[in-house]
């Protein structure tokens, strides 16, 4: 029996439509579910009820800006282990710190090439799925543990485990 698995779901988050359209349809060409949104508190409002593996989010929006929106994300428990490529135009240093310090995992200096866009989309949302699986791994060793071993002991291997790195095939 084989589990089909639906496409990755990604929102996009930016003030300009026309960049969201262009965005959205080199997305859906590459066969991701696509959601938008045209500000911060739209974003807010979406993430949580229908949650994305990534949002691709510009960082001057009108109302709640990127680096709210992206610590926001990271705080909420629904939110957090979602990746989140922040795209702008502004292409300094502080604007990159901001984006880092705010919990983004990879920037995006705009304009950007489509190609390269999507690349950074395909390893972000590889990365985030060896560390859904890891989680999930984590999740069965933890209830075999507490069955089969005292709860000290399933918390020390638990711990090892944490402390390991994850590898990429």
């Amino acid at each position: 029996m084989s589990q089909t698995r639906t496409p990755p779901v990604i929102l996009i988050v930016d003030d300009d439509w026309m960049i969201r359209e262009i965005i959205q349809a080199h997305l859906e060409n590459a066969g991701y579910t696509v959601l938008t949104a045209h500000s911060g508190e739209k974003a807010l409002e979406v993430a949580p009820r229908h949650p994305p593996d990534l949002v691709i989010l510009d960082l001057r929006l009108q109302g709640i800006g990127g680096h709210e929106v992206c610590a926001r994300l990271k705080a909420d428990p629904i939110t957090r282990d979602t990746a989140v490529l922040i795209t702008t135009a502004l292409d300094d240093d502080a604007s990159r710190l901001q984006a880092v310090e705010a919990g983004a995992d990879d920037f995006l200096p705009k304009p950007f090439d489509a190609l390269v866009m999507l690349t950074r989309v395909k390893s972000l949302l590889r990365i985030k799925n060896l560390l859904d699986e890891r989680s999930q791994l984590q999740q069965r060793l933890e209830a075999v543990l507490t069955r089969h071993v005292d709860a000290e002991t399933a918390r020390h291997i638990l711990d090892e485990l944490d402390t390991q790195p994850v590898r990429s095939s």
